[in-house]
């Protein structure tokens, strides 16, 4: 289960109605599985009841406008998909499958395997012209002098972490490791020890183990996969 991913969107629909996800298809109240148009990775499909205070989760990863806080706490129920991605081409197609699912109402995703939540503009300003088709899947998590990602085990990746005196701020950090990450997973890096990752401008880092891992073994951040390292070279 824990290599799937599960995406929750807030939407204007009651659980009881059909969801018009395009002209073409829509989500029952009763369907256990969805084909979007254009993407050929399958989800399983739960419907729930509308959340209370939904809007919460969405200010925890990042801040947001009265309006967009607002539109998805007025939601009528919440749309959950669960797949796989298992390629560089299943990634693009999911993300595509979320903007049909922004067109067709759904004010928000909330992505349960790293914690992420984006209100519909955020997603779309955070894909951008999708050159990182990563970023908005991932999580990162501060610990004591280093950053870790959190939700490369959907990926079939161990997560990354990096030492905080490997670059001048947090937003380059992030940087790094979601470079990394795509190399990783698009461009098919190995995710093994030893592994080196050009970084670009930041330079060329090696992969390295993590002895310790951070997160209790039943702990929802734990990665089975382990956590690797970015030491930088020279």
């Amino acid at each position: 289960m824990m290599n799937k991913f599960v995406l929750a969107f807030p939407i204007p629909v009651l659980e009881t109605e059909n969801f018009m996800l395009t002209e073409t298809v829509s989500v029952t109240p009763e369907a256990k599985t969805l084909m979007v148009p254009g993407c050929s990775v399958q989800f399983g499909v739960v419907r729930h009841p509308a959340s209370a205070g939904l809007s919460e989760i969405f200010k925890e990863h990042q801040e947001i406008s009265v309006e967009a806080a607002a539109a998805i706490d007025a939601h009528k129920s919440l749309l959950f998909l669960l797949g796989e991605v298992k390629t560089a081409d299943d990634l693009r197609m999911v993300n595509l499958a979320i903007l049909k699912c922004f067109a067709a109402g759904a004010t928000g995703v909330y992505m349960q395997h790293s914690g992420t939540a984006w209100t519909a503009d955020a997603f779309r300003e955070e894909l951008g012209d999708a050159e990182f088709p990563m970023d908005p899947w991932i999580n990162f998590v501060e610990g004591e002098d280093v950053l870790y990602t959190l939700g490369l085990e959907t990926f079939h990746l161990p997560d990354l972490c990096i030492s905080g005196k490997s670059a001048s701020s947090d937003e380059e950090l992030r940087d790094i490791l979601g470079v990394a990450a795509d190399s990783l997973f698009v461009d098919g890096l190995s995710p093994k020890s030893g592994t080196e990752v050009d970084c670009g401008d930041a330079g060329v880092f090696t992969l390295r183990a993590e002895a310790k891992n951070p997160f209790a073994k039943d702990a929802p951040e734990f990665n089975r996969q382990g956590i690797m390292r970015l030491v930088k070279k020279g």
